[in-house]
Formats: C-alpha cells, structure tokens, sequence
C-alpha cells in the first residue's frame, strides 16, 4: 500500500513539474533531468525502475518523448530524445534497451563534441515487442505488431508484424496478423 501511495506522489510530483498524461501511469523510480512539459505519457503506461526520459537541446512546447496507452517500460531504459520519440499503444520494451533519435555530426576538420547533432524520428506503433539490450537508432521507424530480438542494433526500418535480431538487426522471420475481438 505504501509503495502505491508513492507511486502515486511521484506522478503528482512529476505533473507539477509539467510532465503531460492522458490519466493513470504506473511510474517508479524514473530519471527526468529536464524538459518534463516535453514527453506525454498515455494511459496505463508503466515506467519500471531505473527508467530514464532525456530530453536535449530546447524543451520548447513541442512533445519530444511520447508514449501510447498501455506501455509497458521495463528496467533501466533510456530514451534519448533531441528530435522525436514516438512509441504506439500496448507496446512491451525489455530491460535496458537505449532508443535515441539522433548522432554526433563526424565531418573532419573539427572535434566531434563540437558538431551539431544529426537528428532523424524514431517512430514505434502499436504492440511492438522490444527485446532486452536492444538499441533503437535515429530515423527508424517499427511497424505494427513487430518483434525486435534481444540484443538487436537496429538501424533501419522494420516492417509490420516482423521479426528481426542481429547487428545489425535483419529479419528472422514474421508474425500473422492478429484481429481484435
């Protein structure tokens, strides 16, 4: 009971800090560094321990971090947005998975750190599998229904209802499409 009512406080907590929902999320111990008024969460999200939401660059009023009703974050899972992250609804991501939506520019001739960061969507739809230690790379884009293996780099688009693991990731198979009663 006691860790509901802190759950509880943190979302509040977290709203007055501006982070936007859509109603109830389940959020525990999460890292917001700032930004909060950029990433909205959907109904039913759940955020696991160790979960971090990093906004870079200017906040603004725009939603950089979006989240779909009924996600489920697991473990230790870093966003990793200057652009746009964008997950659908009832989607599963495993323990320690990084989804970013941007790089460092590597023109020669000046130091890395000094470049302008390259920055391309991440695009996630509905009941998305993704597995433990994945990473997600800037311009992806995951169709509905997919699964991406543990440990996969994924670093171009997957098509809907299909399967793909590796480094980087390829497709190893396909799920059928199922409807909803």
């Amino acid at each position: 009971m006691l860790n509901g009512i802190i759950r509880r406080l943190r979302l509040l907590w977290l709203k007055q800090k501006g982070l936007q929902t859509s109603g109830k999320a389940w959020i525990q111990q999460v890292e917001i560094p700032r930004h909060h008024k950029a990433i909205h969460l959907g109904e039913g999200v759940a955020l696991d321990k160790g979960v971090t939401l990093l906004v870079s660059g200017s906040g603004g009023r725009s939603t950089k971090i979006s989240i779909g009703e009924g996600t489920y974050i697991n473990r230790h899972v870093m966003f990793d947005a200057s652009f746009r992250i964008e997950f659908g609804a009832d989607c599963m991501v495993g323990p320690y998975v990084y989804i970013t939506d941007h790089d460092h520019g590597m023109a020669s001739g000046s130091l890395i750190k000094d470049q302008a960061l390259i920055e391309s969507p991440v695009t996630i739809a509905d009941d998305v599998w993704i597995g433990a230690h994945a990473s997600i790379l800037k311009g992806v884009t995951i169709g509905e229904g997919a699964v991406v293996a543990a440990g996969a780099v994924v670093t171009r688009n997957v098509e809907p209802y299909t399967i793909v693991g590796g480094v980087p990731a390829r497709v190893l198979g396909h799920r059928k499409k199922q409807t909803r009663d």
